[in-house]
Formats: C-alpha cells, sequence, structure tokens
C-alpha cells in the first residue's frame, strides 16, 4: 500500500467525512452535497490523488441533445478552473478533480473538496436543469 492511500485516508478523516475503503485502492465518500449524488470516488495515484462522481448517464439522447450537454460541460469547464466536467466510457457526465501528490498539504486536499461539493451543487442546480430530459 501505498503512502498517498495512508495520506488520503488520513485527511478524509480529518475532514471527518463518512466513507468506506474499497478494495485497498479506493475510497467511496458518502458526501452531505446534494441528495441526487451517490458516491465520490477518491483515487490516491503514484503522482495524482483524484476525486470523481458520476452525476448523470447520457442514455437515449440523440446527437443533437449529446451536442447540447457537451456545449453546457465545455462552458463550465471554462468557467471554473478547480473542477471538471466530461465523461467516461460508460456514458455517464462525471466531475473529476485531481491533486498532485507532490507537495501534497490538509489544505489542499480540503480546498479540492470543496471545490469537488461545489460543482455537484452546481451541477444539480444549474446544468441539470439544461441537460436533463423531462
Amino acid at each position: 500500500m501505498s503512502t498517498t492511500w495512508y495520506i488520503t485516508k488520513e485527511y478524509l478523516k480529518r475532514l471527518e467525512i463518512n466513507f468506506e475503503e474499497k478494495g485497498r485502492k479506493t475510497f467511496c465518500l458518502l458526501p452531505y452535497g446534494p441528495p441526487e449524488t451517490e458516491e465520490i470516488e477518491v483515487f490516491p495515484g503514484e503522482n495524482w490523488i483524484t476525486l470523481t462522481t458520476r452525476l448523470m448517464k447520457l442514455e437515449g439522447y440523440t446527437a443533437k441533445e449529446k451536442r447540447n450537454v457537451y456545449e453546457h460541460l465545455l462552458k463550465a469547464n471554462a468557467k471554473f478552473a478547480e473542477i471538471s466536467y466530461g465523461l467516461d466510457k460508460k456514458s455517464f457526465i462525471i466531475l473529476r478533480n485531481a491533486i498532485p501528490v507532490i507537495g501534497i498539504s490538509y489544505d489542499a486536499f480540503s480546498s479540492i473538496y470543496q471545490a469537488h461539493i461545489s460543482g455537484l451543487k452546481f451541477f444539480h442546480s444549474k446544468m441539470k436543469p439544461l441537460v436533463a430530459k423531462e
């Protein structure tokens, strides 16, 4: 197990966040963000600690509807430097943050976690109403 894994676990404890260890490779956070959010996955890698949340599946969207979603994601990415929206290989809209391991500190970790929570709230309150199918 890497030092990064231990550091990540300690920071999560200090933030007083409920979490589960998944296979000694990732942590599953049970956030106090919007209720639509199921989990935040925290992966302590060799060079980066990433936080990833699946937000919404683009199942049944036409090409035109997907272009609308992509446009909103790109605009949000341009607006917020600290968070990044994208798509995963299963066609889910995701929110991802990354923290470099070099020079990691509790303050940096806490700040990125708070940015992730803000990104979740922004998606559910501002973006989802614009891109979700009714």
